[in-house]
């Protein structure tokens, strides 16, 4: 299996933990499929990221760096809601940056 098919299922899975809450707290669909676009663009990014710093903590700063503004315009005036946004994200960016190097490196 190609790579990168491997990289953007793992931003799928990413995006649709983080779009499950959402559904259920009835947000509006475009939040959803920007939610969703947003992870399938940030695996690729955490993937290929070389920084002198482990995989897991590359792709917890990069999406913690990423969603800021994301997080401000889904929530405007709400700091809870931009600490929920960035907390997510935490989280998810890094499964996503340890699930990276580990499934997706080069197989011998």
């Amino acid at each position: 299996m190609p790579k990168l098919f491997k990289i953007l299922l793992l931003g799928l899975a990413a995006g649709i933990l983080n779009a499950i809450p959402m559904v259920f707290l009835s947000a509006d669909w475009q939040s959803v499929v920007a939610t969703l676009l947003y992870w399938l663009g940030l695996s690729i990014v955490i993937a290929y990221a070389r920084m002198p710093l482990e995989s897991w903590a590359t792709g917890m700063l990069i999406a913690v760096l990423t969603s800021l503004p994301m997080g401000i315009l889904l929530h405007p005036g709400s700091v809870l809601g931009v600490l929920q946004v960035l907390g997510i994200a935490l989280v998810l960016g890094g499964l996503l940056g340890y699930t990276a190097e580990r499934l997706v490196a080069e197989q011998p």
